[in-house]
Order: C-alpha cells, then structure tokens, then sequence
C-alpha cells in the first residue's frame, strides 16, 4: 500500500503539473493536443508500474482502448483498458490469475486512475464487438501498454478480419 500511495501522489503532482497551463487566464487552446498526449504517457507509465508490482505474467497483455487507446486522454475521462488472456485461460478457476488480476486492478483505483477495465480473450473481443458497436469502435483505437504484445498484434489482426466496414458505416450512422 506504501507503493501505492507514492505512486499516486507522483501521478497526482505531475497530472497536476501537466494541467496547470490549461487553467490560467488566457491560456491558448493550441497546446491541448500534446497536453492530452502527455497525460496518456504518463498514465501508460503509471500503468506499467501497476502491472509490474502486481506481477501480471508475460502471458497477459494490458491494451489502452477507446480515447486512450487513441493516445490522448482527456482530464477526468475514464482510463479505459483491456487485460487480454490468453486462450484458455480462466480467472475463475485459476486463482493465482484472479489474484493477480484483482491486485493490478484495484492498485490502479488505489493510485487515483478512473478505470474502465475489461478481462477477455481476443476471441471474446471480436464476439463483444460483432455484438455492440460501441465496443467495436473502443477497440478500433487500441494500443499496446504492457505485457504479451504478440497478443495484442493477434487481437488487432482478428478484429479486423472480423470487421466489415460497410455494417460499421451504417450502424455508427444509426447510434448518431
């Protein structure tokens, strides 16, 4: 726990000290974008040190999705990710996994982080996505933090083998 509250206080300072420039008078909007850049790196950051101490193995991969995915997070959005298992893999049977799991997603909300946390296997992934749109278009904009990244490149490759961009088109137009 003494990990964690250094580790939040540092996210917090520096979160702070990213920010700052945004809430003085005047303050030009030109530099928002590479502001919200900075905020995403250091989140990845504090994730990785997250998912070190939690000793998530080389097996599981840890994906940023949606905004964050994009790699611009915005102040007080959700950090959205995904911890992709490996096939066969069951927290629910397997309780070192769900330990572990548990421990790296509830350090994050200990350090201060909004998550918006999934669990899944990639072909999971593609079944949630066929199902729901708006969970297709978070996982349009995913992004490799920490962990297996094969897996991540095999989640990439499926969903879009998996996507058809014609269905997509008319059901963003019909969720507008």
């Amino acid at each position: 726990m003494e990990q964690h509250a250094s580790l939040r206080a540092r996210y917090q300072h520096d979160k702070a000290s990213l920010l700052a420039p945004l809430a003085e008078p005047g303050a030009s909007p030109r530099g928002v974008r590479g502001t919200l850049q900075r905020l995403a790196r250091l989140t990845d950051h504090t994730l990785r040190a997250l998912w070190a101490q939690a000793g998530c193995g080389p097996e599981l991969a840890l994906v940023a999705v949606g905004g964050y995915g994009r790699g611009e997070l915005f102040p007080y959005s959700d950090v959205d990710v995904l911890v992709l298992l490996p096939d066969g893999a069951d927290p629910e049977r397997d309780e070192a996994l769900k330990a572990q799991l548990e421990n790296f997603i509830g350090s994050c909300w200990d350090t201060g982080l909004d998550m918006g946390s999934s669990v899944r296997h990639v072909a999971d992934c593609v079944a949630e996505a066929r199902a729901d749109v708006t969970v297709q278009t978070a996982l349009l904009e995913l992004r490799w933090i920490a962990g297996n990244k094969a897996a991540c490149k095999r989640l990439e490759q499926a969903l879009a083998d998996a996507m058809d961009p014609q269905a997509f088109f008319v059901a963003k137009s019909l969720e507008m």
